[in-house]
């Protein structure tokens, strides 16, 4: 009975403060992560038993590896061979990739953290940047196809971050090539055999009862412990989320899916809220780092730094593809909110309770907050924010 009051406070704080902030038109994930952070281990802790903590987490990780398998599904492949679209996602992960690194050095992170730093800061916030487009009513812009692709783009490189970043974490570097060759052989394995099993698949779908929903379930959870259970025989990591990824491109293939596919939906919004809420209650803040002036100043270093360098990108990509320096403010503008990936891969990577990461784990989370906030003004104002800022530039030229 007590696990069902922890998870009472669970919902309800989260209910409470989702409300509160789609009331306030800002993004409901600094909301859930400082629930978590209030009512977990850093405040007041009213999480009763260290089982509800370690069932919270759970149900966090089942909504991460199907927020994984949600991009994998929406994902497509074609958009690459486009024009300019390479140029545009290149220039987006350099610019602010190499900013990022070159920050996290200035600081004193290791090789290591600043490299984690740095994808942190890199992938923008899929949900508030289309989440805006379509509040603002800005589908129908010329740059509204670029940013959507940037999104597309982060998807790809956030699964080469997670391949990469957990084959370091997993212990011997000589371990790295067999984690990937065998994440890769994994990864061919699933999109082959879902395509020669399409046509049985298919017909599964479109029954009426349970039968729909236990498969796609079977399917994620069957293949995720599938790469656990490679990971451990084989002594290195394989990201049980990078196979969702691939797995729901996969499901993507076959038909009469989609249906099936909105009911996911739904599972993935309320345990990707729990993960959001589990990630701030098991992560423990230490209030002296906080209150640091070093900390304060690198943290007001990274924010300003990732905000003008989504600017600069964007500014590169307006001119290369829409042949307008102000279109490309407004993609940066629209792009400059940090959200669900930067705390997905923290967490995939290092995990919330760490000690061996304090400052970077702190950074990323106050970084994160700060700017999903932050951002979604730029977004909602990235109209007249490109506007002003072109036509300061061309009054200095």
């Amino acid at each position: 009975m007590i696990f069902l009051v922890d998870l009472a406070v669970v919902t309800v704080s989260c209910l409470v403060l989702g409300l509160a902030s789609k009331y306030l038109r800002q993004a409901a994930i600094p909301a859930y992560i400082i629930a978590g952070i209030i009512l977990g281990k850093s405040g007041f802790d009213l999480i009763s038993s260290e089982a509800s903590y370690d069932f919270i987490q759970w149900l966090g990780k089942v909504g991460v590896i199907l927020l994984m398998f949600y991009i994998g599904y929406e994902f497509s492949f074609k958009g690459i061979k486009e024009p300019g679209r390479l140029f545009a996602g290149c220039t987006d992960f350099g610019v602010n990739f190499i900013a990022g690194f070159a920050l996290g050095l200035l600081i004193g992170l290791s090789l290591l953290e600043a490299f984690i730093l740095a994808s942190a800061v890199y992938i923008s916030s899929s949900a508030i940047v289309i989440s805006s487009l379509i509040e603002n009513k800005r589908l129908i812009y010329p740059e509204a196809e670029t940013i959507v692709w940037l999104m597309v783009f982060e998807d790809i490189i956030l699964a080469i971050l997670l391949v990469v970043l957990t084959s370091v974490m997993s212990g011997s570097l000589t371990l790295i090539p067999v984690c990937l060759a065998t994440t890769l052989l994994l990864i061919i394995f699933i999109l082959t055999l879902i395509r020669r099993l399409s046509n049985y698949i298919s017909p599964l779908f479109e029954r009426d009862d349970e039968i729909p929903i236990l498969l796609i379930f079977a399917l994620i959870f069957g293949f995720s412990a599938l790469a656990y259970l490679l990971g451990v025989s084989l002594h290195c990591h394989i990201s049980e989320v990078i196979v969702a990824f691939f797995l729901g491109s996969a499901l993507s293939g076959v038909k009469t899916s989609k249906k099936l596919f909105e009911t996911t939906i739904s599972f993935k919004h309320l345990f990707l809220t729990i993960f959001f809420f589990s990630f701030g209650m098991l992560f423990q803040f230490q209030f002296a780092t906080l209150s640091s002036v070093y900390f304060i100043l690198a943290l007001l270093a990274l924010i300003t730094i990732s905000i003008l360098g989504k600017f600069a990108s964007g500014a590169l990509i307006g001119k290369r593809l829409h042949g307008s320096l102000e279109t490309g403010l407004r993609v940066g503008a629209y792009t400059t909110p940090r959200g669900e990936f930067s705390i997905v891969l923290l967490a995939v990577v290092i995990g919330p309770g760490t000690g061996n990461y304090e400052l970077l784990v702190s950074l990323v989370v106050a970084y994160v907050i700060i700017l999903s906030i932050m951002g979604s003004g730029f977004a909602r104002h990235g109209d007249k924010i490109g506007r002003a800022i072109a036509g300061s530039i061309k009054k200095l030229i």
